[in-house]
């Protein structure tokens, strides 16, 4: 019982990013997920008025058009915030991104609250979410994910101490989705598997 936002990245993985994006509403997405803000403004040229989320944080000369498009924004630094701002942002809904093993992008753990604050404390922006993702999902009994879970619960629980609780927490790729309960949280990014393909 929690929210589906689709990913439709990579012009939904070569099935058309609109085609894929109206179907996924049609079957109950509340929301959908982009690699780049390019794809975000061509879903809403499309006429797609659902919540869109850009996964990473995007090139500073490309958030006027994230911002004129209604996207929702990753955020990870607070330079970030200071460009989004500047780029004519106010009470943009943002996510704030942990990286908790994948090595790939996203703030450490230990910095979650004082990036929240600093979200909170920015007019550019709204903490609208807080995330992670998963490196191993898809191999089910890789004990990775449950440590990377337990980061992102000490995560959680020190953002709640702090009095931030966002609308929207999330962690599960599609492996995460289908065999990890726990990473379930209140919204799942179902990309793959959207396609009928098993991760």
């Amino acid at each position: 019982p929690v929210e589906v936002w689709v990913v439709v990245k990579a012009d939904g993985y070569g099935h058309g990013s609109v085609t894929a994006a109206r179907a996924a509403i049609a079957g109950g997405a509340t929301g959908l997920c982009v690699a780049l803000v390019q794809e975000g403004v061509a879903l809403r040229a499309a006429g797609i008025d659902v919540p869109v989320l850009v996964l990473t944080e995007q090139p500073h000369d490309e958030l006027p058009a994230a911002v004129a498009s209604g996207l929702q924004l990753t955020v990870y630094r607070t330079e970030y915030l200071e460009a989004l701002a500047a780029a004519g942002g106010r009470d943009v809904p943002v996510h704030l991104k942990l990286d908790t093993g994948m090595q790939r992008s996203g703030a450490r753990p230990d910095d979650a609250v004082a990036l929240a604050e600093a979200i909170v404390a920015s007019p550019a922006a709204t903490l609208e979410g807080v995330f992670t993702h998963l490196a191993v999902a898809d191999e089910p009994d890789h004990p990775f994910t449950r440590e990377q879970l337990d980061r992102f619960d000490a995560a959680l629980d020190a953002l709640s101490a702090a009095g931030h609780r966002p609308r929207l927490v999330h962690a599960a790729n599609s492996a995460g989705a289908i065999v990890h309960p726990r990473a379930r949280y209140s919204m799942v990014r179902p990309g793959i598997a959207i396609y009928g393909i098993s991760p």
